[in-house]
């Protein structure tokens, strides 16, 4: 259905409230997204002399916002916000979606969007990460596709796929939740093969012209190692996996039951109307987004839909009783009907007494890995050993060190000396080693790996720094300051 003018005040104040999120709890800000933006902004370019395998999305966003307006708490709040704003807009407007659904706005406003910053908090959020920031891509691209659904246009598939093409530019595993339309299309949608084809290749489009124009505009093919080359096909996946574990599972669940509940409710109506979304599909599609590391951070982009199929379940229900008050039940419709009102409660239920205590908690809390208490400690430590602008490695320390000081790393290129599995591609290793053996004197913030981090221990750079590096005194929170030896 088409939004009605009435619902643009919802939707507005949806922005406004859901936006404040960040700025009014505890937000992370992940160094593996701040601090590549960091060195972009310095010259160094993605891929090329920033070894990471991320796709360049939200990457070169935060840079950016940082280039405008530099790099502080408030900016790296913004992204977050923005994304949870428009996930807010979304959801008031495309709560409804069939005629019995009139209080659609409404409803998107009181329930959906106290259950979105809920599930945004139990997820592991507000985070400056690419799956939450996926979250409203998804929405959209469900809304485009219910659309393209009704309407049978060529330009509301194609702009579905362009949808969720960029989504694929945010995190490559977002193809998880494309794949999953491409198959609802095919095998639900009214639509058909031609359809499903079309919307592939506008997905394909986004990525498909990142390649291109970035390997004409800076002569490499660097950009495809390290976001299709590397990711899919050199086990990269399996080194960094994380086994799956039943706890893994069971926190899960809290963002799939609204989706079950809003399935059951349309098990009660019509064929016609409960499948003419891929609602279901693609967020079921988006599980595969927790492979090859488990977690609700992983799983993040999913709280949109979420939100949106207990918004639309709370919607759909009082059709589905009155039309069973009226004549004798099926019992399969019976039984779907009063199933789902109990997992609508459950969810709802969870969502408050499980991320209500978390947020509450979160009120007033900084920017972690920002301006929390460790961060702050690990910065004054650093500023009193290098000058802005001045050249050192953080190994094992907080990674946000460098843009907090304005600092830069060694040899004029950037890779995370923990991420062993960044260091064992395109020469990191051994770039890095060399940038320290040429530069005695260069100070290094070290933490000795953990117990689970036992893979980087074996890299040349670890070597290097137990036996080409000199104690310089103790630093914060369990750091020591080291110096590359032949010159202090």
């Amino acid at each position: 259905m088409k939004p009605s003018r009435a619902a643009a005040p919802f939707a507005a104040l949806a922005a406004l409230l859901a936006g404040a999120l960040p700025f009014a709890a505890g937000t992370t800000a992940w160094p593996e997204i701040v601090t590549p933006a960091w060195f972009v902004t310095q010259g160094v370019r993605l891929y090329d002399g920033i070894l990471f395998p991320h796709a360049p999305l939200l990457i070169l966003l935060t840079a950016a916002a940082g280039a405008l307006f530099g790099f502080s708490a408030a900016v790296l709040r913004v992204i977050p916000a923005l994304a949870l704003a428009s996930s807010g807009v979304l959801l008031v407007l495309g709560a409804r979606f069939h005629r019995a659904s009139r209080r659609g706005p409404i409803t998107g406003l009181l329930l959906g969007l106290p259950l979105l910053v809920l599930l945004a908090v139990y997820a592991e959020g507000p985070a400056l990460w690419p799956e939450p920031f996926l979250a409203p891509f998804l929405l959209a691209g469900v809304l485009c596709l219910e659309r393209a659904e009704a309407t049978g246009s060529a330009r509301d598939i194609t702009a579905a796929g362009l949808v969720f093409g960029t989504a694929l530019l945010v995190k490559q595993t977002s193809a998880w939740a494309a794949l999953a339309a491409v198959l609802w299309l095919l095998f639900r949608s009214r639509r058909g093969r031609r359809s499903a084809l079309l919307f592939a290749a506008a997905a394909a489009l986004p990525y498909l012209a990142f390649l291109v124009t970035w390997a004409i505009a800076f002569r490499t093919l660097a950009h495809a190692r390290w976001t299709l080359v590397y990711p899919v096909f050199s086990g990269m996946s399996r080194d960094i996996a994380v086994p799956l574990s039943a706890a893994d599972v069971h926190e899960a669940l809290e963002l799939f039951v609204p989706l079950a509940a809003f399935a059951l409710a349309g098990a009660a109506l019509p064929a016609a109307v409960s499948r003419r979304t891929p609602l279901v599909a693609v967020a079921l599609g988006a599980i595969g987004m927790a492979w090859p590391r488990p977690g609700l951070l992983h799983l993040s982009a999913v709280t949109g839909l979420a939100a949106l199929a207990a918004v639309r379940t709370a919607i759909v229900l009082p059709t589905v009783f009155r039309r069973l008050q009226r004549v004798r039940p099926r019992p399969g419709r019976l039984l779907a009907s009063a199933a789902s009102a109990a997992l609508l409660a459950v969810s709802l239920g969870v969502a408050l007494l499980g991320a209500g205590p978390l947020l509450l908690d979160r009120l007033g809390r900084p920017l972690f890995y920002w301006d929390d208490a460790v961060t702050r400690a690990e910065a004054a430590s650093l500023r009193a050993h290098v000058p802005a602008g001045g050249e050192l490695l953080v190994f094992g320390g907080r990674q946000t060190l460098y843009p907090i000081t304005r600092t830069r790393a060694p040899g004029g290129f950037y890779v995370n000396p923990s991420f062993w599995y960044c260091l064992n591609r395109d020469g990191g290793d051994e770039r890095l080693v060399a940038a320290l053996r040429a530069r005695p004197g260069l100070p290094i913030l070290f933490r000795a790996p953990s117990s689970d981090e036992e893979r980087v221990r074996t890299t040349r750079v670890f070597s290097f720094l137990e036996t080409g590096t000199v104690p310089d005194g103790p630093g914060p929170g369990g750091t020591t300051w080291r110096r590359v030896a032949g010159r202090r």
